[in-house]
């Protein structure tokens, strides 16, 4: 009797995790493309909290928003490499020069060859200073990409400082972005501007 229900026990066991196995629960997936945001470009007007910053989550590496993303930059635009990314790419130097015309021109590169690509501003990692006409923000940062034709889903984290400025029109721009890596060893979105820039 003991020996039929050990049978029984270790087949109906074995039938459970061959349906486990067999149901692709456990299968890699493939990650969706986000969804082109709902509104467009956020107007420059309100402020770099609730235009600037959203619209480059929505916007920055895509196809649909290298447009947007470019009229978030100010024409004195500069990007501020991590210390440790510029000492990484020596002997090349491809921060130097990096104001607007590249920065738009290594988004436009990024948004024509990536497949997925999500960026994530999280809650400010020291106080904003607030000026009339200025602010001064601290942001960590993740962004994930991946490539067409290479499967891997890459991650990108650090905190930025953020310089918005308002113009005479009325409008904020991003005027200086200086970057710096996290507590973690992932790579820097420095470092992924820098592998795209010609």
């Amino acid at each position: 009797m003991r020996s039929r229900r050990t049978i029984f026990r270790v087949l109906t066991i074995s039938g459970i995790w061959f349906a486990i196995g067999s149901c692709g629960l456990f299968e890699t997936r493939e990650p969706n493309k986000p969804q082109t945001p709902s509104q467009g470009c956020r107007p420059l007007t309100s402020s770099p909290t609730a235009a600037v910053i959203p619209n480059v989550e929505d916007f920055y590496g895509r196809q649909a928003g290298v447009t947007c993303y470019t009229s978030l930059l100010d024409t004195a635009f500069i990007f501020h490499p991590d210390p440790q990314d510029s000492a990484q790419a020596l002997p090349q130097t491809p921060y130097v020069g990096w104001d607007e015309v590249v920065e738009a021109d290594v988004n436009s590169r990024i948004a024509s060859q990536q497949d997925f690509l999500e960026v994530d501003f999280q809650a400010e990692y020291a106080p904003a200073v607030i000026a009339p006409d200025q602010e001064i923000r601290f942001y960590p940062y993740q962004l994930r990409v991946s490539f067409v034709g290479s499967a891997p889903i890459v991650r990108y984290t650090g905190k930025a400082d953020l310089t918005f400025k308002r113009g005479s029109d009325g409008q904020w721009r991003i005027t200086n972005w200086v970057d710096h890596r996290g507590m973690v060893s992932d790579s820097t979105w420095g470092l992924l501007r820098a592998s795209e820039r010609p």
